[in-house]
């Protein structure tokens, strides 16, 4: 059950910015791609994010309403603790081939970071009965707004990062040439060795991918399974 729990929660939260795709299986708005494991988020413009997660074999564990009804009830216990998060369940269904796709929407970076992050502690709390208020909340491992804003927030930007559009000045940037783009988006994401892959959809053009990062059009990129942060840098 805890394996369940970490690969569920693991590709619900990365990183990332919102996906927007539909429960039929297409691809959303602005043009967005499911990754080959058919997981994406998509960071919108005004800072929303949208996921939508496919889950294979969810009968083993959970009941389609089952786990519909897991999520409803770890939303409504996250926003009693973070009152501010903006966090709803769109769809949870099941389709003919017994995959569950969950589609989420989430008003900003911290809320999806913050709701994804007390998830999988809620789910382990749930299953092995214990008291869920003492759960603690926190944004790590997933940012996504200005490259000055993620800096602020902690991240170092010690990196090296490889151009990713004709579009991009140099063919690799490091932290000095990032920090004199401050105001370029960026999208940080935490992922592990045995995390699923995720596709990530901007808003606009992709300039620079890190390590592990590959770039499946002007506007979105797929985060491998690796062991640190996948890294994006867009217009």
């Amino acid at each position: 059950m805890r394996k369940f729990m970490k690969r569920f929660i693991a590709i619900m939260s990365i990183i990332v910015f919102g996906l927007c795709a539909c429960s039929d299986g297409k691809a959303g708005a602005n043009n967005s791609t499911k990754a080959p494991g058919g997981s994406a988020i998509t960071v919108k413009k005004d800072g929303s994010i949208e996921s939508w997660l496919t889950v294979e074999g969810f009968s083993t564990d959970y009941s389609e309403e089952g786990l519909k009804n897991l999520i409803d009830t770890s939303i409504t216990a996250y926003q009693n603790q973070a009152g501010q998060a903006q966090v709803s369940l769109k769809s949870c269904k099941k389709d003919q081939q017994d995959k569950l796709g969950v589609e989420m929407t989430f008003g900003d970076w911290s809320s999806y970071a913050g709701w994804n992050n007390y998830f999988l502690d809620y789910m382990y709390a749930s299953e092995m009965g214990m008291e869920t208020g003492t759960i603690e909340n926190s944004t790590d491992g997933f940012f996504a707004g200005t490259i000055s804003d993620a800096y602020t927030a902690g991240y170092d930007l010690e990196t090296t990062l490889t151009a990713a559009s004709e579009n991009s000045a140099k063919q690799s940037v490091t932290k000095a040439d990032l920090l004199n783009m401050g105001e370029s988006h960026i999208v940080v994401l935490a992922r592990y060795g045995d995390d699923e892959p995720i596709t990530v959809n901007c808003y606009n053009d992709i300039l620079y991918v890190s390590d592990g990062v590959s770039v499946t059009g002007k506007k979105s990129a797929t985060v491998d399974a690796m062991d640190g942060y996948g890294i994006i840098v867009f217009q």
